[in-house]
């Protein structure tokens, strides 16, 4: 198998389930898209034996660590959540007329 057929089997229909795995906040979701990326990268070291379609894998996975998906800050609630619910916790012992 050449790198094209490589590309067009496994490669693109490989990022875009990458893509639509990592779309949500889901830890489970973005875990299983890590696992999608590492056999994309073994893939393309093993089967077409390219380096370069190994490194564009890569770093991918890469850009998506730097900008903190899978991180401990997909588990922690937002802002806007954190102030919800402090505010309801606020005003739970207060009669509302």
């Amino acid at each position: 198998m050449d790198v094209l057929q490589a590309w067009l089997v496994a490669g693109i229909p490989g990022l875009v389930v990458v893509g639509s795995l990592f779309a949500g906040r889901s830890p489970t979701r973005t875990a299983i898209g890590y696992f999608v990326l590492a056999a994309l990268l073994v893939f393309f070291l093993l089967i077409p034996a390219d380096a370069i379609s190994a490194v564009v894998v890569g770093t991918a996975g890469v850009l998506l660590l730097a900008v903190g998906r899978g991180g401990s800050v997909e588990t922690e609630p937002n802002h806007h959540q954190r102030r919800r619910d402090l505010q309801h916790a606020h005003t739970e012992g207060i009669p509302q007329p």
